[in-house]
């Protein structure tokens, strides 16, 4: 396994780009001075020697061994030990609904930003759990495999918007079977599985329910979380000046979005967990997690690095060869060493 002890270093490679624009418009005004003062032909014979792709050449030798430079500090390095680790925790599928009805606006910012926002901080207080997440609109997917990379985890929820899934509709009862088939063990009957259902409800499939019950029937727990407001509210979107539209039916009707509240409730019922309704104050991922954390733990092996080994050196060694290769090469032309071994007659 290959990791960055200091990644943050590698924001310095946003400078090679600046310093080539840099070195660009110096090479533009030095020709412009150049030609206010003499013609090309008269360019010549006061300096035979200049050679613009040779400054061209060497500052770009100069920027690889930057790119190598900025890379060593980041100190890349490789796990060299493999150590398997006993674990207890719960299994988690987290299954979020994606709908265009999702971008409405009674939770702030909206109800998947809000939800995104609860899924990061649940992560945070996870410790030794398994975490999943199936994404849903018109059909499902998972989104991520089940795992205890927290870091991992954080980076597939940022990622989660309304275009990952362009069917739309809401499949609950579709997102609700492929977070059962992405655990693992199906044989494990103790009750330290649990999905958390997080949509508003406007479910456009039957049989939502029967699904339920089976998946109960294996012990898995399904609490639910509902977003949005019973009343309904407008699905906004925003065109290229900022300015927000709304979602109209084809009749020329704002389209409202309302929390399907019983249905939720009914899947908390059958599931054996518990409904809770999100407000701008807290989603309820808290309660549930509680609630989670009071059940049994299952036992898991998962392997960790236990060492690792810098590799810094390497990346340092190539900068400075590099750098060694654009200081010997002279910035004049020169007809017994750069010109033939360099640049050919």
């Amino acid at each position: 396994m290959i990791r960055l002890e200091n990644p943050q270093f590698l924001y310095l490679w946003i400078l090679i780009p600046i310093f080539y624009l840099l070195h660009y418009l110096y090479i533009k005004a030095k020709k412009k001075k150049l030609k206010e003062f003499a013609e090309e032909k008269t360019q010549q014979i006061i300096v035979p020697d200049l050679s613009i792709g040779k400054q061209y050449f060497k500052f770009t030798l100069w920027n690889f061994s930057l790119f190598f430079l900025i890379l060593a500090l980041a100190n890349p390095q490789k796990g060299t030990s493999v150590e398997k680790q006993e674990r207890t925790g719960t299994d988690l599928m987290v299954c979020l609904d994606v709908s265009n009805s999702m971008l409405a606006e009674d939770l702030k910012p909206n109800r998947i930003s809000r939800a995104k926002q609860a899924l990061i901080q649940l992560v945070n207080q996870l410790e030794g759990d398994r975490i999943g997440i199936v994404v849903f609109a018109g059909t499902s997917v998972v989104h991520l495999p089940i795992t205890s990379d927290y870091t991992a985890a954080k980076t597939f929820i940022e990622v989660i918007d309304t275009k990952l899934i362009e069917t739309q509709g809401t499949a609950i009862a579709e997102s609700l079977e492929k977070a059962y088939s992405a655990f693992e063990n199906q044989d494990e009957t103790k009750r330290s599985r649990s999905i958390i259902l997080i949509s508003d409800g406007e479910d456009n499939e039957d049989g939502v329910l029967d699904v339920v019950k089976e998946i109960a029937k294996e012990g898995v727990v399904i609490n639910t979380i509902g977003l949005g407001q019973k009343e309904g509210t407008p699905i906004p979107f925003y065109d290229r000046k900022g300015r927000a539209q709304y979602k109209k039916d084809a009749n020329g009707n704002i389209v409202l979005t309302k929390l399907n509240e019983k249905l939720l409730k009914e899947i908390a019922e059958e599931g054996k967990g518990v409904y809770i309704r999100a407000n701008n104050t807290s989603i309820g991922l808290d309660n549930i997690l509680a609630r989670i954390n009071k059940m049994e733990k299952n036992e898991y092996e998962a392997v960790a690095y236990k060492n690792y080994e810098s590799k810094f050196h390497i990346f340092a060694i190539i900068s400075l060869l590099f750098l060694l290769f654009e200081w010997i090469i002279f910035e004049k032309k020169n007809k017994y060493i750069n010109r033939k071994l360099f640049f050919g007659e």
